[in-house]
């Protein structure tokens, strides 16, 4: 079961987003490249970036499709999106205000969606899917990204979104890969490709920086992380640095996904 955040995905998010720069993109940049070589992107294309925060997925996609609108509830972050874009000189992108479980546009909208380090966040995944679904072409495409929890370490798993929520109350749960492959699959989506193996290294100090962590939110973190059990030092390569700092990296699955022809 999902609990409700003790704060809303709008309300952090707007306390965050001049945090989120480009050391914040570069931790997940690897996700991002899965996701672009995945998508089989076309110029014809018209995609929608769900939960796009400052705008990096949407906008590292903007060159190869001929549209991309960027959706967020956050409109901290919607406006760092529009400033980025103008930025870059990017005039293929919009940025609006929106749900991911409640999507703000007609059914077979789109011919790809993305979604990347986000649905963690997300009130009800199941939700969001059957929103995607809805919002595809037949042969449209979903490429997502996101943090998860490893299948067969309960222990880990359970300390990891312990940790996520003590940094971030608007964060809900990080899934298993083979609960995502279950989500898509009752969403009536076809996984195509799906991989489980690379990670996301991260500085604690930094990290709590990018969470506008107060200090006592950050003395329990760090306390989560001297503590932590010996299944979650394995699982996430838990280190002390040099300087004291501590460095980790969280496990990510990205998968690709199409709406067949026929739904």
């Amino acid at each position: 079961m999902q609990n409700t955040p003790t704060r809303t995905a709008r309300e952090q998010f707007d306390r965050q987003a001049t945090h989120y720069n480009a050391q914040w993109s570069q931790w997940s940049e690897e996700t991002l490249c899965w996701l672009l070589e995945h998508s089989d992107a076309q110029p014809p294309d018209t995609l929608l970036d769900v939960a796009t925060g400052t705008g990096f997925t949407a906008l590292a996609f903007a060159p190869h499709v001929t549209s991309v609108v960027g959706l967020d509830v956050s409109t901290g972050m919607l406006a760092q999106a529009r400033l980025r874009a103008e930025e870059q000189g990017i005039v293929n992108a919009m940025f609006v205000e929106g749900s991911a479980e409640s999507i703000p546009y007609p059914d077979a909208a789109f011919d790809l969606v993305t979604c990347r380090i986000a649905p963690h966040h997300f009130l009800s995944v199941p939700q969001f899917l059957s929103e995607t679904a809805r919002v595809l072409k037949p042969g449209g495409r979903l490429l997502l990204g996101d943090t998860t929890v490893p299948d067969d370490n309960y222990e880990a798993a359970v300390w990891q979104n312990s940790v996520e929520t003590l940094r971030d109350p608007s964060h809900v749960r990080n899934y298993t890969p083979s609960e995502w492959c279950g989500f898509v699959d009752d969403a009536r989506l076809t996984v195509t490709d799906h991989d489980a193996s690379g990670g996301i290294g991260i500085t604690l100090a930094d990290w709590m920086l990018k969470g506008g962590c107060t200090p006592e939110q950050s003395d329990a973190v760090r306390a989560q992380f001297t503590g932590a059990p010996a299944s979650a030092v394995a699982a996430y390569q838990i280190e002390t640095l040099a300087d004291g700092d501590i460095r980790f990296v969280w496990q990510r699955v990205v998968l690709k996904a199409v709406k067949q022809f026929d739904e």
